[in-house]
C-alpha cells in the first residue's frame, strides 16, 4: 500500500533512514521495532499520510466514525520517535514502554510494548487521560488505514463532498485512487434507497477488481455498511460473508469476525 502523501514536502520527513538509526532507536527503547514500520521508513523516513484515517469510533462528536492520523514519525537522533521521552513527560502520559508514532499533544498514536515483544497499537487522549488499545499489531493497523478527505483549511469535520454524478464517474475510473475516493463519496449518500442499491452493487463488483487496494477498500466499505446499522439486504450480507470467508486476506478475516459479532448483537 502506498500510504505516503507525496504531493508536498512534509516537515515530518527526515533524512534517509539508515541501519544506524534503527539500531539507535531499538537500543534506546530496548525493543525490536515492527518490520512493517521499518519497511515503510525505508521508503520515506516519516511524513504526511495519504491513507490518513482508521475506522475507529470513539463517540467524540456526532457521527464520529474515524481516527484521523495525518502523519507518521520517522527515526533520527533526537528527532521523530526519538522525541518520545520528551513528549511523554511534557504531556504527562501515564504509560511506560511506549513509542509515539503520531500525534499533536492532545491525541497520540503509539506502539505499546507492555504485554509482549510484538507491540500493540494504542490511541492516547491526554486531555481525558484515556488510553485504548485499537490494534494488535502495526501491520494490522496498516491494513485498516483508508483515505479520509478533508478541506484545505484542515478542519476535521469539513469533509469534501461530491455530487452523485461525480462519484459515479470516480468509481468508473481506471485509477485506484479515484475509485477509492468515489466509494467514499458514495458512502455519504446512501440515505436514499436507490443510491444504496447502486452502492452495494458497486462494492460487489469492485471486490473482483485487479487492484488489491481497491479490493481491500471495497471490503472495508462492505464491512462498514453492514455494521453501522443500515438496512442492508440479507443477500448482500451473505455474499460479503462468502467472499470474506473464501479470502486469504487477514483484513477480511477480521472484518468477517466483526460482522458476525455485530449481527449476533442485533
Amino acid at each position: 500500500m502506498k500510504i505516503w502523501n507525496d504531493e508536498w514536502e512534509s516537515s515530518y520527513t527526515l533524512k534517509k533512514l539508515t541501519d544506524e538509526d534503527i539500531n539507535l532507536a531499538e537500543k534506546h527503547f530496548n525493543v525490536k521495532l515492527p518490520q512493517a514500520y521499518i519497511d515503510l521508513l525505508k521508503k520515506k523516513n516519516g511524513g504526511d499520510l495519504l491513507y490518513n484515517a482508521l475506522p475507529i469510533s470513539l463517540n467524540r462528536w456526532e457521527d464520529d466514525d474515524h481516527i484521523l492520523i495525518d502523519h507518521l514519525l520517522g527515526i533520527k537522533k533526537k528527532e521523530g520517535i526519538m522525541e518520545t521521552d520528551y513528549y511523554v513527560k511534557e504531556w504527562e502520559i501515564n504509560r511506560k514502554n511506549i513509542i509515539l508514532l503520531s500525534g499533536d499533544g492532545h491525541e497520540w498514536l503509539a506502539l505499546d510494548y507492555n504485554s509482549s515483544e510484538e507491540p500493540k497499537i494504542i490511541f492516547i487522549q491526554t486531555d481525558e487521560d484515556q488510553i485504548i488499545t485499537i490494534y494488535d499489531s502495526f501491520e494490522i493497523m496498516l491494513e485498516h488505514l483508508y483515505i479520509h478527505e478533508v478541506e484545505e483549511d484542515g478542519e476535521v469535520d469539513g469533509v469534501i463532498t461530491f455530487t452523485l454524478e461525480e462519484v459515479r464517474e470516480l468509481v468508473s475510473s481506471k485509477e485506484a485512487e479515484d475509485i477509492i475516493r468515489g466509494l467514499e463519496g458514495y458512502h455519504d449518500k446512501i440515505y436514499e434507497e436507490p443510491v444504496m442499491v447502486e452502492y452495494l452493487d458497486k462494492i460487489i463488483r469492485l471486490l473482483d477488481h485487479n487492484d488489491s487496494e481497491v479490493v481491500e477498500f471495497a471490503g472495508e466499505k462492505a464491512y462498514r455498511v453492514i455494521t453501522e446499522g443500515y438496512n442492508v439486504p440479507r443477500e448482500f450480507i451473505d455474499k460479503i460473508k462468502s467472499v470474506f470467508g473464501q479470502s486469504d486476506k487477514e483484513l477480511f478475516e477480521t472484518f468477517l469476525m466483526l460482522i458476525n459479532d455485530s449481527l449476533n448483537e442485533q
